[in-house]
């Protein structure tokens, strides 16, 4: 399991730390023997980072100050370079995950991811690696940034798509990723139910 991901994605390091133990994520399929390989560590020069316990953590707290409506309900497994968020959504039924999503703090939504974790990191990362982590860009954006983004860093937009910001390389910043989270949590309440084109302002970090 996770070859392919590995082959095309090798480990930047091999200083791994402690994956999460929270037993919704334990009972995922895949999820162990992608921890096993990768837990806190990040993979094809940074490209993707698997989450460590903490670092589970601290993104359950950014998605749910950004996306209010998944308080609770969220259990990070990893980001990309950009700082989306795969994670998987609990059913609160169930108290089991029953869906992956993809949740991009520069565009401001949440989608769906129609696979596990196994399927999308070995596959769809390898057959579709555009969409999912958006390799164009990070082509693009590592030819004058070859250094490999830190655990608390990511690439962010810096002006978020919903605002009308460009996926270009001349929009990108290495930024700090609570930072980021904040602002566009911040945007995103500001704008929720705006129409498009209205102007903002007034936005500040405590």
């Amino acid at each position: 399991m996770y070859r392919e991901f590995v082959s095309h994605y090798p480990p930047d390091s091999t200083g791994m730390t402690v994956s999460s133990s929270d037993p919704r994520l334990a009972a995922l399929e895949g999820f162990a023997e992608l921890a096993a390989i990768g837990a806190g560590a990040s993979f094809g020069n940074g490209i993707v980072r698997v989450h460590s316990e903490g670092e589970m953590r601290r993104a359950q707290s950014l998605i749910k100050e950004a996306f209010p409506e998944y308080t609770n309900r969220i259990l990070p497994v990893a980001k990309d370079w950009l700082g989306r968020q795969y994670a998987g959504l609990l059913d609160e039924e169930a108290g089991m995950v029953s869906q992956l999503l993809l949740i991009e703090p520069g565009s401001g939504d949440a989608f769906e991811i129609d696979c596990g974790i196994a399927t999308l990191f070995d596959v769809e990362f390898v057959a579709d690696p555009v969409t999912y982590l958006a390799t164009d860009l990070f082509a693009e954006w590592t030819i004058d940034h070859p250094e490999t983004p830190k655990s608390g860093d990511c690439v962010g937009f810096k002006v978020p798509l919903f605002l009308g910001g460009a996926g270009a390389v001349d929009n990108l910043e290495v930024t700090d990723e609570e930072v980021y989270w904040s602002i566009f949590g911040q945007l995103k309440a500001k704008t929720r139910d705006l129409p498009p084109g209205t102007g903002i302002g007034g936005v500040q970090i405590d």
